[in-house]
């Protein structure tokens, strides 16, 4: 068994170990879909989120989904304005659609790429 040489923290009173989690600045920066797959595998995919956080890949993972995430949200989201174009005199129908595209947008991403 190998012996590691830590850096300790005190907390009132109690030694921390001064462990940095590999990609955590990226982690930080992650955006609404990488938040969301991040929170699911710590919820429910507990093995694959200790794989991923063991390995060093966390990050790389969360981020490579949230770009992914974002791309499939923006294509959804301009086809369902395509589909239903937006008028020009009715501001609360312009935003009531908008809403509406984001909303369908955010459900096809999570069920593809977020919850999987």
């Amino acid at each position: 068994m190998a012996i590691m040489d830590l850096e300790y923290i005190e907390i009132d009173g109690l030694l921390y170990p001064n462990i940095e989690v590999e990609g955590s600045e990226l982690l930080k920066n992650l955006r609404k879909y990488g938040r969301l797959r991040l929170e699911y595998l710590h919820g429910f995919k507990q093995e694959m989120y200790r794989k991923l956080l063991f390995t060093g890949k966390l990050a790389e993972h969360c981020a490579a989904v949230d770009m992914r995430a974002f791309e499939l949200s923006e294509r959804i989201r301009a086809d369902y304005l395509k589909q239903h174009p937006m008028p020009e005199e009715d501001a609360l129908e312009r935003i009531r659609i908008s809403e509406q595209a984001q909303a369908v947008a955010d459900e096809i991403v999570k069920t593809e790429l977020i919850y999987v």
